[in-house]
């Protein structure tokens, strides 16, 4: 397209997402497009596959989902010594967690607005890990932990992230439970409580703490993200649903083991929309998942042992489930594919009339979650990209 369509495009995706989300003859933002998803247990289909494999898709879950929800972005026990910081792209997102010097962690938007984005220009929305001269986004790839000098300053690498005045960047809502890290992007969210429901009072706020992190993995997945994340979480045996899901405002689903990744009778919570934890005996697995692109996904994995666990028990341990991720990840892999080549070769046929019930219960569960967040409304906030699309269009005039 020529020089000025292009930025009247960025124009519109930037100032008026509210102009709505259309892809394969379908309004995404309609709630009628998951009404069969929305059937009782056992009568739901799945989801449409434009939600698998529809750039737009992608777009809307940021719009709607990503940059609405409690986001998971990694572990306590990952950033342990004050100046350690943690970047994470949330969405089409570029944030940052970083120890303070009292023990305290705060999150911020980054401040580099191009690599480690506060908004994904457009050129990098293919999810295709650009290459970038900035990089650290989860379009080029976001950096690991930066560990500070032992001295607690920001080094060099940090720079790009927290510039020579941190505390005059843009604070992101922060919240932890356990040792998780949670950012939320919405200036007018309810706290994490809301999010979490019962999982709080059942579970209580310090579990987890005083384990070590012991294990480590990033596992990449040829498939979009919600698929890795039910193949991961299935049931090992059909289960009929304890109670029905009766509130989308509390956005978990709890698997009664045994399930996918384990043989033991632990039980898999999944926090939507991105943490799978399970506690294996006196031990803690973590999938942290991060959508990297429409049919990319990366598994953040970690195990969290008490410290008198032994580094060849974690090892076994470790390996025995990395294992059973990869497999699972893999049968996710050709569910994808299918659905990538479900209806005409265009994707202007969203076959529906082909889509199979849901029987799996967390699956069942998002899919409430996403029927009841993707309609919603919302006030739009303009984030003023260094990328400003005003002024571009000013320049190509």
């Amino acid at each position: 397209r020529d020089s000025g369509s292009l930025h009247m495009s960025m124009q519109v995706d930037l100032r008026n997402p509210e102009l709505g989300y259309f892809d394969e003859g379908m309004n995404l933002s309609d709630a009628a497009v998951y009404r069969d998803a929305c059937l009782p247990f056992g009568q739901a289909t799945k989801l449409p596959p434009v939600a698998y494999r529809s750039k737009v898709f992608l777009e809307l879950e940021s719009e709607k989902v990503w940059t609405r929800s409690w986001v998971a972005i990694g572990l306590q026990q990952q950033i342990p010594n004050a100046g350690d910081l943690l970047p994470m792209t949330i969405g089409m997102h570029g944030i940052h967690a970083q120890r303070q010097a009292d023990g305290s962690i705060s999150a911020r938007m980054n401040r580099h607005q191009h690599g480690g984005c506060r908004f994904v220009p457009e050129q990098c929305r293919s999810g295709r890990q650009t290459k970038c001269s900035i990089t650290s986004c989860n379009y080029t790839r976001d950096s690991d932990v930066m560990l500070a000098n032992p001295n607690g300053e920001n080094t060099d690498l940090m720079y790009k992230f927290v510039g020579l005045t941190p505390e005059r960047l843009a604070a992101v809502k922060f919240e932890t439970w356990g040792p998780f890290l949670f950012v939320n992007l919405d200036p007018e969210c309810e706290p994490l409580a809301t999010q979490l429901g019962g999982l709080r009072a059942a579970m209580g706020d310090d579990f987890g703490l005083s384990l070590t992190l012991s294990a480590k993995s990033w596992i990449d997945f040829k498939c979009n993200w919600k698929l890795a994340a039910s193949a991961l979480s299935r049931p090992a045996a059909p289960v009929e649903p304890a109670n029905k899901y009766l509130n989308a405002e509390a956005c978990y689903s709890s698997i009664e083991g045994p399930y996918a990744l384990s043989n033991s009778s632990a039980k898999m919570v999944w926090l939507f929309p991105n943490l799978l934890f399970s506690i294996e005996d006196d031990s803690i697995a973590v999938v942290l998942l991060q959508s990297t692109g429409v049919e990319k996904t990366l598994a953040r994995c970690f195990w969290l042992a008490p410290k008198s666990e032994t580094i060849s028990q974690t090892t076994e341990r470790f390996v025995q489930w990395t294992s059973l991720i990869q497999k699972h990840g893999t049968q996710a892999e050709q569910t994808h594919r299918d659905y990538a080549a479900m209806g005409a070769a265009t994707h202007h046929d969203a076959g529906t009339d082909d889509l199979l019930l849901e029987d799996n219960i967390g699956a069942y569960n998002l899919n409430q979650f996403l029927a009841y967040r993707l309609p919603l409304e919302h006030r739009y906030y303009w984030n003023a990209p260094i990328m400003d699309a005003a002024m571009m269009q000013r320049r190509a005039r």
